[in-house]
């Protein structure tokens, strides 16, 4: 009886269940990983951040800060250029991306993603008329919803990047309430 497996049988459980993790492992580490010799990401690593929360600004205009209020109750302070976008959305749930956090623990934002307004779903991009219908263009270039019930004072800003909430179905959102974000960058 295969005498030569007989070593096998003597290891704890928890030792034969991760075998194969380290012969998965064996070959070598994952070029996506974290090179943690040198603190920098491998090749194929593409760092991003990602925080969800409510909108809160803080200050005037000698110091404004822009936080996301997490659930739990805590803050994040959003920086970098983006953060002026984030601001203008005080309010809103969002979900903030960027490129990772300062030293002081803030978000070096790079892109924003409308959730909710006053407990309505909601989108964030760029509106424009295709022949009698409306469309809203997401800023990442995904794909486009079509609006209902667009109000005259929203379809004066054709072009512009706005945010829409309302009721949504899939691929579709009837509009009750908006913002045209005027200085968008």
């Amino acid at each position: 009886m295969m005498s030569h497996l007989r070593w096998v049988r003597r290891l704890p459980i928890t030792v034969l269940l991760a075998l194969p993790l380290i012969f998965a492992c064996a070959s070598g580490p994952d070029p996506s990983m974290e090179d943690l010799a040198s603190g920098e990401p491998g090749p194929d690593a593409a760092v991003q951040a990602c925080v969800t929360g409510t909108v809160v600004s803080e200050g005037a205009l000698i110091a404004p800060r822009t936080l996301l209020r997490q659930e739990g109750g805590e803050h994040v302070e959003m920086a970098g250029e983006f953060a002026g976008n984030v601001r203008r959305l005080t309010g809103a749930v969002v979900r903030a991306c960027g490129s990772g956090h300062t030293s002081e623990g803030a978000l070096e934002v790079t892109g924003v993603e409308v959730l909710e307004v006053d407990g309505m779903p909601a989108l964030l991009g760029v509106l424009r008329a295709a022949g009698s219908a409306w469309m809203l263009d997401p800023l990442d270039g995904g794909d486009a919803t079509t609006l209902a019930s667009v109000p005259e004072g929203l379809q004066a800003a054709e072009g512009e990047v706005v945010w829409v909430a309302g009721v949504a179905t899939p691929g579709s959102l009837t509009v009750r309430s908006f913002a045209v974000l005027e200085g968008w960058r």
